[in-house]
């Protein structure tokens, strides 16, 4: 798995500095001179995440699982863009190393159903269209991620957790290591560090 912040440094604070601002202004101070993050921890203490919603952040996801892409969808105030099977299936079962690296990871009855799909991608008029319903769960994929920080919080809190998937453990911390240090303070006090499910940082 890959994941790398598209987002910019700059445009990261531009928004950091658009949300302390609607929290000033939900609260009538606007016009005083103010520190945003210092203004953003506050909201995050007091619990009025709603302004977070003002920054967004953006991901290249590369190599997560097709089951994994499922439990990503379940968090409803994300966008997600991913590469499309229509597009892409035939050419990469045409790529033997790829496939064979991919066989690696499969056990041997899943072996099996590789060399299936390798056969079927050879017949000319079977389609992508059809392929894609004989992919195991497993079958990777790309993606580009937008979150807002507060939905972002969310997954970070959720899928930290021993509870979650293994897999959205991995890309839950990506997500948080991606982040620049600057602005990790958004997000800190959501990662799972302790012994019990609900212990955080």
């Amino acid at each position: 798995m890959n994941v790398t912040l598209l987002t910019s440094e700059a445009s990261f604070k531009d928004m950091e500095n658009f949300a302390a601002l609607a929290a000033l202004t939900c609260h009538a101070n606007t016009g005083k001179p103010y520190v945003a993050h210092e203004v953003l921890g506050r909201i995050i203490k007091a619990g009025h995440e709603s302004v977070l919603e003002h920054i967004n952040l953006t991901y290249s996801v590369k190599g997560i699982s097709r089951a994994l892409l499922q439990e990503l969808a379940r968090h409803r105030h994300i966008s997600l863009s991913v590469e499309s099977t229509r597009h892409t299936l035939k050419k990469q079962l045409e790529n033997e190393q790829w496939i064979e690296s991919l066989a690696d990871k499969l056990l041997s009855f899943q072996r099996d159903l590789l060399y299936y799909l390798e056969n079927l991608a050879k017949i000319p008029d079977y389609s992508n269209d059809k392929l894609k319903y004989y992919l195991p769960e497993f079958w990777p994929t790309n993606l580009i991620l937008t979150s807002n920080i507060r939905e972002l919080r969310h997954i970070i809190k959720l899928r930290t957790a021993p509870a979650a998937l293994k897999e959205f453990q991995d890309l839950a911390h990506a997500l948080f290591d991606a982040v620049p240090d600057g602005f990790k303070y958004l997000l800190e006090d959501c990662v799972y560090k302790g012994k019990n499910e609900n212990d955080l940082r």
